[in-house]
């Protein structure tokens, strides 16, 4: 029963995560709009923190990180926060909130790949015939008005937000270790905390583009709110959570259905507009992703 319990739990919080980071897509860009990209991620983070380490408080919970283990902090800290963020958020300057989704709803394919070259997970043909249609439907996603212009504004920001999900997937992989050692709540603060020294010398450049805290308007502030407290803060904590309970790759995909919040809210709120190239990559990548968790859960 208990197990069956744990099993509920981590997928409410896996649908949490969803809710949370298909909104934080048009969260982002509104902040965008008076905030620099990294200084976004840094002061995310500072919020992140602040609220995970209250919440290690309140809890009791052990903070204490192995000397052995420090370094794969600074690693996942790195790349699933600094490297993460400042690549998303920068993309977001240029391209809208479903595209930059729809990008991040093939992480699933990059991960389980990487699972099987260093995990040594079995693969096999559906799987594959998985990867060509999603990597078929990124192809199509990434296109500016269905064509491919590699001088267009969107294809680079487009092309920022599939290097941050390169580094997402580092995360997932170096967390695979730490969370075997460490309570979530425990893991998630030390890296938002570390992660707020590591953001220091790329926010450095930034700093004289910082609006007056009297200037910053109030849906930016509670946007912004949002994104360190539930986005970067609760959300982490699901996060691991039910990637120990479900598994890297079975966790990756119910994140396909990040694309249709982010979508729906950025149709209704930033007026969002797609192709219909696009919209038939987002549903290759939905459909691949789909058969891609059936498949995961017979193995």
């Amino acid at each position: 029963m208990g197990g069956q319990k744990e099993y509920q739990l981590a997928v409410l919080f896996i649908i949490l995560d969803v809710l949370f980071w298909g909104f934080s897509f048009i969260s982002t860009k509104v902040v965008l709009s008076q905030i620099p990209p990294v200084s976004i991620a840094f002061f995310r983070q500072i919020i992140a923190a602040s609220t995970l380490i209250m919440l290690v408080l309140f809890t009791r919970t052990s903070f204490k990180i192995g000397r052995r283990d420090m370094g794969y902090i600074v690693l996942a800290s790195f790349f699933g926060i600094v490297m993460y963020f400042s690549l998303e958020n920068t993309g977001l300057l240029y391209t809208t909130a479903s595209n930059a989704s729809m990008i991040v709803a093939a992480l699933p394919i990059f991960t389980l790949f990487a699972e099987a070259m260093l995990f040594r997970l079995k693969v096999t043909w559906k799987m594959i015939l998985c990867l060509i249609f999603s990597t078929i439907g990124v192809a199509l996603v990434v296109t500016v008005d269905g064509k491919v212009d590699l001088s267009s504004a969107r294809f680079f920001g487009n092309l920022l937000v599939m290097g941050a999900i390169i580094c997402w997937v580092f995360y997932t992989l170096l967390n695979r270790r730490l969370s075997e050692n460490y309570p979530c709540l425990a893991l998630t603060a030390a890296q938002s905390t570390v992660s707020i020294i590591l953001f220091i010398p790329l926010i450095i450049p930034e700093i004289e583009r910082w609006p007056a805290i009297s200037e910053i308007s109030l849906p930016v502030f509670a946007n912004l709110l949002f994104l360190g407290v539930f986005c970067s803060g609760f959300a982490y904590i699901f996060y691991i959570y039910a990637t120990r309970r479900l598994g890297a790759t079975v966790v990756s995909a119910f994140l396909n259905l990040i694309p249709v919040v982010t979508v729906v809210f950025g149709y209704l709120i930033l007026h969002d507009t797609l192709s219909w190239m696009q919209v038939l990559g987002m549903a290759l990548i939905m459909i691949a992703l789909y058969h891609l968790n059936r498949l995961m859960k017979r193995t």
